[in-house]
């Protein structure tokens, strides 16, 4: 364990000499870890051959990153109020006008397809892009922390990458002496708003049954929790936990449920051909996952409300769940609303 002023120094160190990193603080932590490593990137059917911390994309083809256990740091996190809670306008995101208009097109054409196909969800998502300052890393990593207690919080850099910064509310999966977790987790109001519409209850639904449709050649024993409200930063999403037992590893696993229809949609194939198709940027680690992983156990979480920051530019991810009831005027606001967990942390 070291001081909090020498685990962000030595970030700023490894930095500097382009030295690959990961540090990363689990929800409802006080810990924040550091894993460095001169890595190289990795396929996803190599993960289980070491243990350690894993970043991984949202196409199953591409290859991510694994980092051992071997050089390793963490701290306790002194937590501080300061700022980060006032809204951030995006109006200075260059062409803000025609991305919209563009973005409506692009949702209206997905409500058709689901009206006539047999598709029925399908998450598509956006990019803001903004300039910021890069050597300020640490910066928007403790505000990343102060202000997302409860998700999952991470700062990855490497040198062909840049970095990544997020803070996930959503878990993929976490398997602990062979019993699973995992969540289904859809559907997003401001908070404030009292009620949940039929739109998103039902989108809810799409995602929890799939998820529970792909676990069960996997697992014994599933059980859907109650449906609750959870909070994610300004937005409330709906959420149910979903356990079993498995005797499974967890790669298997990964490859059964991810990209899950809370990132990708209904059904799977089907939607990911149509992200590739109509979304305008790669999604790169985007809805990716990431976590620890070691032999049969696991924490992995899905790589949501993050960002890429590389040579001064941070392209800011957002995206929603479309179905048949969607509006597209609503779907912008929502994700909008979302951007603000990393907005607030840039204060652009």
């Amino acid at each position: 364990m070291i001081s909090n002023s020498l685990f962000f120094s030595k970030l700023k160190t490894f930095h500097k000499q382009e030295i690959p990193f990961v540090a990363f603080r689990l929800p409802n932590s006080n810990q924040l870890s550091l894993r460095t490593s001169k890595t190289e990137s990795i396929s996803p059917r190599f993960l289980n051959k070491k243990p350690g911390f894993v970043i991984m994309p949202f196409n199953l083809k591409k290859k991510g990153y694994l980092f051992p256990e071997e050089e390793s740091f963490s701290t306790k996190i002194i937590s501080s109020n300061k700022g980060g809670l006032s809204k951030v306008p995006i109006t200075k995101s260059n062409s803000l006008a025609a991305q919209k208009k563009r973005y409506l097109k692009a949702i209206s054409d997905i409500i058709s397809e689901i009206s006539t196909t047999e598709l029925a969800k399908l998450v598509y998502a956006e990019s803001f892009d903004f300039v910021v300052n890069e050597d300020r890393f640490n910066e928007y990593f403790q505000r990343i922390l102060n202000s997302n207690p409860n998700s999952f919080c991470y700062l990855f850099y490497h040198p062909k990458e840049g970095f990544w910064i997020g803070a996930s509310p959503e878990t993929l999966l976490t398997i602990e002496d062979k019993k699973i977790t995992t969540m289904a987790l859809a559907g997003t109001k401001t908070r404030g708003v009292s009620k949940w519409g039929a739109k998103e209850i039902l989108e809810q639904k799409i995602v929890q049954n799939e998820i529970l449709n792909d676990l069960a050649r996997y697992c014994k024993n599933l059980k859907a929790e109650k449906t609750h409200t959870s909070n994610a930063g300004n937005i409330d999403h709906l959420k149910t936990v979903l356990t079993g037992t498995t005797n499974f590893s967890p790669l298997e696993i990964v490859r059964a449920i991810h990209p899950t229809p809370a990132v990708a949609g209904v059904p799977k194939n089907i939607a990911i051909s149509i992200i590739e198709n109509k979304e305008l940027q790669k999604r790169s680690f985007y809805s990716g996952y990431l976590g620890l992983i070691n032999g049969f156990n696991c924490k992995l979480f899905v790589n949501l409300r993050c960002a890429q920051i590389k040579k001064n530019r941070a392209k800011v991810f957002v995206g929603g769940g479309i179905t048949k009831d969607s509006v597209p005027e609503k779907e912008w606001e929502e994700i909008i609303e979302k951007s603000q967990t990393i907005l607030r942390a840039l204060y652009i």
